[in-house]
């Protein structure tokens, strides 16, 4: 039985039979007698902190939250720090998604004249075609020298035509399409304006 089945088993259970622990019992989650435990959200998404291996019993916690034991163990404070530096770490895991998305925005600003660079590479590809031809011709007319002038002309064209494409291929593909991603500011999930409501909420 997997530890996921065995949890689930055991809650639903938990009314009907006595496990004999007591809330202080080391294999006792804390956060579940102080409130939730933060292991149950966000489940399935790229936040899911996995299973929590520790017992949750609704009954521990009742007897935990009437008892004289309540905010003097020290459970409260535990699960508010556990809790601050979960939400930092969505914070921060937000905050680099928004500065992904920022980045690559800005990255594609730089190209904003993509076609006239696509444009001067076609024109640049004729010019380097004719001079080929013109190199053939200064051969066949024993031209040597001219031959090789404009041969290392072409090479020169050649370079800035390479140099010319990369730089129309380097715009991000993310960008490329029309969809304009969005961050869940929850998780920092990659979110689609446009997507279908339910895949928005999930």
């Amino acid at each position: 039985m997997t530890d996921m089945a065995r949890q689930l088993l055991q809650e639903l259970m938990g009314e009907l039979q006595d496990t004999g622990k007591k809330y202080t019992d080391p294999d006792v989650c804390k956060d579940h007698l102080v409130d939730f435990c933060p292991n149950q959200q966000f489940t399935n998404t790229k936040a899911d902190l996995g299973p929590c291996n520790l017992v949750h019993d609704d009954r521990l916690r009742d007897a935990y939250q009437k008892s004289a034991d309540r905010r003097r163990l020290g459970y409260e404070d535990a699960f508010y720090d556990r809790l601050q530096q979960l939400t930092h770490d969505l914070q921060r895991r937000v905050r680099r998604a928004l500065d992904r998305i920022t980045a690559e925005a800005d990255e594609h600003l730089v190209n904003p004249h993509k076609e006239e660079k696509e444009e001067r590479a076609v024109i640049l590809d004729e010019r380097i075609r004719l001079m080929v031809g013109q190199i053939e011709e200064l051969g066949e007319a024993a031209e040597v020298e001219e031959a090789y002038a404009v041969f290392r002309h072409m090479e020169r064209l050649r370079g800035d035509l390479d140099a010319l494409r990369q730089r129309i291929d380097s715009v991000t593909p993310m960008f490329k399409n029309e969809k304009r991603l969005e961050v869940c500011d929850v998780c920092g999930a990659f979110l689609v304006p446009n997507d279908a409501s339910k895949r928005l909420d999930a």
